[in-house]
């Protein structure tokens, strides 16, 4: 929060971080400031959660060894901040106070398994072309037309599933969308069955592309010895 800014009229006394939690000890605290880019102003709230001990103590861990690869020893400042968890919001703290900033904020993991998801079932960041051109453009808009067609299929064959957060889960959207991505999958496979005309152009398709390393293949002395067994009827190979 380098941005941060105490909640004044004209916004221009920066937080000392440090010093303020440090004052807090280990206790919950909602700071009004102002978030400050440039001549950006957004008015908010910094919700300072501090960590579990043993949290703490991983975090300050992972600190030491960013700073040792870095080739430079961690300022006391980065250990003190490693420890604490800030969040910040635009809603008073009348509407979400630190308590409930801070279960939400645990709460942001889901959006990452979404993300994991597509990459593991729909392979979304895997597109066959080159970055920037419109065919990846054209691949990605593919792919999440497919995803949204996906979760509208999960949500309609798995109704009674109780898939969102306002309700204690049994399940994850993971099988879910696995089973719904199969069937789906073999639907569309059914309404394109292979043309054999088009064989050439699928194995092109299916081609690796151009490298410095060549697939391996047997030596010239092998070939010509399985040749010569063929010729001999001793080897179909």
């Amino acid at each position: 929060m380098k941005m941060a800014k105490e909640m004044m009229p004209d916004a221009s006394v920066k937080i000392d971080w440090y010093t303020r939690l440090r004052k807090l000890g280990k206790r919950p605290s909602c700071v009004p400031v102002w978030l400050c880019h440039g001549n950006k102003r957004i008015q908010g709230y910094l919700h300072a959660i501090p960590l579990p001990e043993e949290k703490a103590a991983q975090a300050r861990r992972k600190a030491k060894q960013r700073a040792k690869d870095k080739g430079r020893n961690p300022s006391t400042e980065a250990l003190c901040l490693s420890e604490w968890v800030l969040i910040f919001t635009s809603l008073p703290p009348e509407v979400l106070c630190t308590t409930t900033a801070s279960a939400l904020y645990r709460v942001r993991w889901q959006v990452e398994l979404v993300i994991k998801r597509l990459k593991s079932l729909l392979n979304v960041d895997e597109l066959r072309a080159h970055k920037g051109s419109k065919l990846a453009e054209l691949y990605l808009h593919g792919k999440l037309l497919y995803a949204a067609v996906l979760e509208k299929m999960t949500q309609s064959r798995f109704a009674n599933a109780k898939r969102k957060l306002d309700n204690p889960r049994r399940l994850t959207d993971w099988r879910l969308w696995k089973t719904v991505a199969n069937d789906l999958n073999a639907g569309i496979k059914a309404c394109f069955p292979v043309d054999a005309r088009f064989e050439d152009d699928n194995i092109k398709s299916l081609s690796e592309r151009p490298r410095k390393r060549t697939l391996q293949c047997l030596p010239s002395p092998i070939l010509a010895l399985l040749n010569q067994c063929r010729e001999m009827a001793l080897s179909r190979v």
